[in-house]
């Protein structure tokens, strides 16, 4: 995203931008509106979804104890808020960074059925609160959170 826009600008600074150059700008921006709209939402409900989450989860019954759940919560709740970030900015491998290191603390196998139920309940949380265009933004980024 930054990059995108700093290219522009710069191409701007000796000369002014030709329609074609002015267009795709806009395009950017109007994604940029998109993006943050989406962003603001994820932070705002972020709560309410978690919640719905965990309310589902304790429907379940998992060898796990107690602890394992809300470790992974917790980190699916990260997940989600660096999925956020690269999203808004556009830049799936800044996600895979982050992530990372979240990698080895949750990929145990332990806790496979936790995680995968988790995903789940997650996706069916974020499809009742944001519009299908905005979960069009989001998923590929889940995707690879998931992953």
């Amino acid at each position: 995203m930054q990059s995108d826009f700093e290219d522009l600008l710069r191409a701007a600074e000796d000369h002014y931008l030709q329609n074609t150059d002015i267009n795709g700008f806009k395009q950017q921006v109007d994604a940029l509106q998109d993006r943050l709209a989406l962003y603001e939402v994820l932070r705002d409900q972020e709560l309410e979804i978690f919640q719905a989450v965990a309310d589902q989860l304790q429907k379940e019954t998992f060898p796990n104890p107690q602890a394992d759940l809300d470790k992974v919560l917790t980190h699916w709740i990260s997940m989600l808020r660096y999925s956020a970030m690269a999203m808004l900015r556009n830049q799936p491998e800044i996600l895979e960074h982050q992530l990372g290191w979240l990698a080895d603390v949750v990929g145990d196998d332990a806790f496979s059925a936790l995680n995968q139920k988790l995903s789940e309940q997650l996706q069916q949380a974020l499809d009742s609160v944001l519009t299908e265009d905005q979960m069009t933004l989001i998923q590929s980024f889940l995707q690879q959170a998931d992953t």
